[in-house]
């Protein structure tokens, strides 16, 4: 499995999981997104300065899409 995010403002590298892993929202949240695309994400866009009346809009659709979701601060 292969992950990138893509905006107007660019695109990440390409996260890539391991052969045999497990994926779960877990696995994914700590290893895809935290160490791969998060760092990225944030290197693109001004270390979160851009944007960021997208981010509320966002942020609303993961808290009623996706329970375990916790919003940054």
């Amino acid at each position: 499995m292969v992950s990138v995010a893509v905006s107007k403002l660019g695109k990440t590298d390409l996260a890539f999981v391991q052969s045999g892993a497990k994926i779960n929202s877990v696995h994914y949240c700590e290893n895809v997104f935290e160490h791969g695309l998060l760092p990225a994400i944030r290197r693109i866009s001004n270390n979160g300065r851009s944007a960021m009346h997208a981010i509320h809009h966002t942020v609303a659709y993961l808290h009623s899409s996706v329970p375990e979701f916790i919003e940054p601060e």
